[in-house]
């Protein structure tokens, strides 16, 4: 019953304006991805979703205050939980124009932790990876002669988002903030490690149990 309701309101994400009454309930879905990403998240978004639409191509983001980081995809309306070639291409293109707005040398990783997103897009013939469809497997938008998967949502993403940046500053700055507070909390992470592991082996040293002989 609720894998059933989850495959409707995916579907009524990506069909604005669609009404689906299941037991006797209504779904429906007025703002698309912006929606989804409402409906799933457990922490609050640290600024509001933004979302974006292009043709065939629509995505929409955010970050909140979660470790870690969460996407969501789709093909022509089929929801790709293992992701594939257009998320692998999303995740690499919205890190590479935050930094590219930056100007710093951030690491992917800081400037996705926390972010929550969905991509979903319309192309020819996809090809997936297994019998079930949840990995698009698929390296360009046509079987023939189409641009490939990376260049057609890295065009997209990249232009949009920092097109987005410099005109909401606002927001730009919150996710700057949130990417530098990410950054410091991995080093602290990383420091408290060595730490661990530099007493480990001092308290080694000292136990001549452990010494070699």
């Amino acid at each position: 019953n609720e894998y059933i309701e989850t495959m409707l309101r995916n579907y009524t994400y990506l069909n604005t304006g669609l009404t689906i009454m299941f037991n006797g309930r209504r779904i429906a879905s007025r703002n698309g991805l912006s929606d989804l990403l409402s409906d799933r998240m457990t922490n609050n978004p640290l600024y509001e979703i933004v979302h974006m639409r292009g043709e065939d191509i629509e995505i929409a983001f955010t970050h909140s205050n979660q470790n870690g980081e969460e996407f969501y995809s789709f093909v022509n309306g089929q929801h790709t939980t293992l992701g594939g070639t257009h998320q692998a291409a999303f995740k690499k293109y919205i890190a590479e124009a935050i930094k590219d707005y930056s100007g710093k040398n951030y690491d992917y990783a800081d400037i996705r932790n926390g972010m929550v997103a969905a991509i979903s897009i319309n192309i020819q013939e996809p090809v997936f990876e297994s019998q079930t469809k949840v990995k698009l497997g698929s390296q360009t938008t046509e079987p023939q002669g189409g641009i490939s998967i990376d260049k057609f949502i890295g065009d997209f993403v990249k232009a949009q988002v920092d097109n987005y940046l410099h005109k909401n500053t606002d927001v730009a700055n919150i996710i700057l903030q949130k990417v530098q507070d990410s950054e410091r909390e991995r080093k602290a992470m990383a420091g408290v490690a060595k730490k661990a592991r530099e007493m480990s082996k001092k308290a080694n040293l000292h136990n001549r149990k452990l010494r070699d002989c």
